[in-house]
């Protein structure tokens, strides 16, 4: 069974200083899900698995709309390769969820569960530990101040059922970081040799009985993105 939220635009904010602009498909993305949507209809947002991308009538289109949106996320952030893609081994645990109407592509969220080792503060031994992990967050330009990234969040920890202080964020971009003060009034963290950003708060309400272990020795995160 295939789930969507639906959700308003916002107007693009004048602030901005950039002209909004969409990124077609060729693949009519809501309908894939089921949804029946207007042109000038507001997008909904979709979660995409390995199942839907093993779909044989959608599974192809889905895999290239991943390809072209992960190119854009990579170009906009700078990387020297995409973190989203729609070829290989595909998702596996991970999951994405994408903002779309229609033709139009949005927003793209990717997570998934990682294995770290976490030093809670400078002095302090590494911390063994098993969160979900935003791996990749990109709006399209020109929307990137209009609420579409907090409402695809929003999204994705609803359906996760997860607090944003209990993610751990791979190489978050100075933009996320801002992005996760504002909205979520998430700062305080201890910087670590892996890159990966576990916010002070994670340590609370019993973060490490969810899942998380002492560790003694080792460094860096085991995953890759």
């Amino acid at each position: 069974q295939v789930h969507s939220a639906q959700v308003i635009v916002p107007a693009p904010s004048a602030s901005t200083g950039a002209r909004a602009i969409y990124m077609e498909c060729e693949l009519d993305i809501s309908r894939a899900f089921g949804v029946s949507a207007k042109d000038d209809g507001p997008p909904s947002a979709f979660c995409v698995t390995d199942e839907m991308l093993r779909h044989p009538k959608w599974g192809q289109g889905l895999k290239d709309v991943l390809d072209k949106m992960g190119e854009r996320s990579r170009r906009a952030q700078g990387l020297s390769k995409a973190v989203t893609y729609g070829g290989g081994m595909v998702l596996g645990s991970c999951k994405v969820y994408l903002l779309a109407a229609k033709h139009q592509g949005l927003g793209l969220l990717k997570i998934g569960p990682k294995r770290l080792y976490i030093a809670k503060g400078a002095d302090e031994g590494l911390v063994e530990i098993n969160p979900l992990c935003v791996l990749d967050f990109y709006v399209v330009e020109g929307h990137q101040r209009g609420g579409l990234g907090v409402t695809l969040f929003r999204r994705m920890l609803s359906s996760e059922g997860v607090a944003p202080a209990k993610l751990a964020y791979d190489r978050p971009s100075p933009k996320l970081i801002g992005f996760l003060r504002k909205h979520f009034s998430l700062a305080r963290y201890t910087p670590q040799s892996n890159h990966f950003v576990v916010f002070d708060a994670y340590w609370s309400s019993g973060a490490l009985r969810s899942g998380g272990s002492s560790a003694s020795g080792g460094s860096g995160g085991v995953s890759a993105r």
